[in-house]
Formats: structure tokens, C-alpha cells, sequence
């Protein structure tokens, strides 16, 4: 910036908060785009174990109704 008279200097630094505001923003939309994408793959998890706590549920049940009419 040597050689800038003062205005041309204040023009400058006016310049430089916008672009620092706007890679703020864009920062901050991807952030929430990244915290999005990580609880849509968290909800995939949690179904897939609910699958498999309802198949080992249905297991159980299954095995302790064999068992019981095994020992009858």
C-alpha cells in the first residue's frame, strides 16, 4: 500500500472487509453444509442399528419360544 494517498488506502481497506465478510459467510455455509451432511450419515447409523436391535429382538424371541417347546 505505499505510495496510496489516504483515500485510496481507506478505499482499500473498505474493500478488503467486504471480501473478508464474504469468505466469512461462504465459510460459514459450508460449515453448515459439513454439519448437515454429518447428522444425515448419524440418522443412516441409528437406522441401521435400530435394524439390527429389532432383528436381534425378533432373534430372541424366536430362540426362546424354540427352547420352550424344546423343554416341554
Amino acid at each position: 500500500m505505499t505510495g496510496l494517498n489516504r483515500q485510496e488506502k481507506e478505499q482499500r481497506i473498505v474493500e478488503l472487509r467486504e471480501a473478508l465478510t464474504r469468505l466469512e459467510a461462504e465459510l460459514k455455509k459450508e460449515m453448515e453444509f459439513e454439519q448437515h451432511e454429518a447428522i444425515d450419515h448419524l440418522e443412516e447409523h441409528f437406522k441401521a442399528v435400530e435394524v439390527k436391535l429389532n432383528n436381534l429382538k425378533t432373534f430372541w424371541s424366536t430362540l426362546k419360544s424354540e427352547w420352550r417347546s424344546t423343554n416341554s
